[in-house]
């Protein structure tokens, strides 16, 4: 890609221009997936020239495509290829980590990535037959009643994390079984609660007679890229002790994946091994 360049002298133009085009590209990772230049220049504040011209840089470098018939732009392939490349890295990190926990706990475990505004499965660790073992990779898995859906949401930032809330509600939280969170008011404590713990629990919420417990994935700026979980019988994992050393080995997972990724803990150095997780984050 070519540099943009301003009229003055041939340089460059300022890091803003560059904030700029990736706040329009940010403006589509949640609905509504197409969007033109007047709902971009509403939502972002910017004005419509600079708007068109942002969008006709991203759209010439295949970042934007435009929707023939409506005429408004949505993400192009060479967003879909970097994801593509992302998850492929992500995945072949992640997958020695995800083994282990698998054969520590005998439990099966998932690994999620936030896409398009949903939880999505895009790897696991499982028995091929096992009544546990129900999500393949590829599905999306719900917000408020997952240990892999919270454990992402808690740990988004706190305007994104209220976005997705927000669209929650709108949508409603559908009853999966009788201990599932119907609420905004019970999903957003459970949420603040999570933040502060650094562990998700799906108490029969999704499945009856099954038990989740989710944790955060880190990359090296300290964001959450993915969440792991495994999936357990709620009579294996009845007793504190059960609970407490799942929840340890997942931990640990956890962090062994946040650590391949570059994720360090502040004031620690490389050479002290896997670092502990971040509590709370925030915006």
């Amino acid at each position: 890609m070519s540099p943009v360049r301003g009229r003055e002298g041939g340089r460059q133009l300022p890091l803003r221009s560059v904030r700029r085009a990736l706040a329009v590209l940010r403006a589509f990772e949640s609905p509504p997936h197409l969007q033109g230049i007047t709902d971009l220049s509403r939502s972002l504040g910017l004005s419509k020239g600079t708007v068109h011209l942002l969008v006709g840089v991203l759209e010439g470098e295949g970042f934007l495509e435009r929707d023939p018939a409506s005429g408004k732009y949505q993400l192009g392939s060479a967003v879909h290829r970097l994801t593509a490349a992302a998850e492929r890295d992500l995945r072949t990190m992640a997958r020695e980590s995800l083994r282990r926990l698998y054969t520590d706990t005998s439990f099966p475990a998932y690994l999620a990535v936030l896409v398009g505004g949903q939880a999505v499965i895009v790897e696991k660790a499982a028995p091929t037959l096992s009544f546990l073992s129900v999500l393949d990779v590829g599905a999306p898995v719900p917000f408020h009643c997952s240990a892999l859906g919270k454990a992402l949401l808690a740990h988004l930032g706190l305007e994104r994390r209220e976005e997705l809330v927000t669209r929650l509600g709108r949508e409603g939280l559908p009853r999966m079984t009788q201990s599932t969170l119907t609420s905004l008011d019970e999903l957003r404590a459970e949420l603040e609660r999570v933040a502060r713990e650094g562990v998700a629990v799906d108490q029969e919420e999704s499945l009856p007679g099954v038990v989740c417990f989710g944790a955060p994935v880190w990359n090296a700026a300290g964001e959450v890229a993915a969440a792991v979980s495994v999936a357990a019988p709620a009579a294996s994992v009845a007793g504190p002790r059960q609970r407490a050393a799942t929840i340890e080995i997942l931990r640990r997972a956890a962090e062994a994946i946040s650590y391949r990724l570059g994720w360090r803990e502040p004031g620690s150095s490389a050479a002290a091994g896997a670092p502990r997780s971040p509590r709370g984050t925030t915006d």
